[in-house]
């Protein structure tokens, strides 16, 4: 039986909220193969070059925020960046293919914020899509 241990994703030691994640909306792609190099032969026969380093995607959206949520993302988020430009980061994922907890160094693509609503200070946020992409 797989160790799974309740929880999808660290970002560094802190485990992401599962609250914030709609279920369904996650989705990660373990172990991608890239292709290095492809061609056919003279008898049309296939010959792959793949990397033997696999990457993974992992990527999903949030519930609706109110500002003080969004807050707590973005604060789980920045206080593990490795490098805050390039907004790296190392995080240990659930890998589906593998059934095994794994690190990676990954980077978090910009994120876009649409205000759902206004009401005296607070702002309420659609679900955003946060996505971690290893390097």
């Amino acid at each position: 039986m797989a160790n799974f241990s309740g929880w999808l994703l660290k970002c560094g030691n802190t485990e992401f909220p599962l609250k914030y994640i709609k279920a369904e909306t996650y989705k990660s792609t373990d172990n991608q193969r890239t292709e290095l190099k492809a061609y056919r032969d003279a008898n049309n026969l296939l010959h792959r070059q793949t990397s033997k380093n696999y990457k993974t995607k992992i990527e999903f959206e949030t519930c609706p925020l109110s500002l003080a949520e969004l807050s707590e993302i973005q604060a789980l988020l920045s206080s593990n960046f490795i490098d805050t430009i390039q907004r790296k980061m190392v995080i240990e994922y659930w890998n589906n293919e593998n059934l095994c907890y794994k690190k990676a160094t990954v980077y978090v693509p910009d994120i876009d914020y649409t205000i759902k609503s206004i009401k005296g200070n607070d702002i309420t946020y659609n679900g955003i899509r946060i996505a971690f992409i290893q390097y």
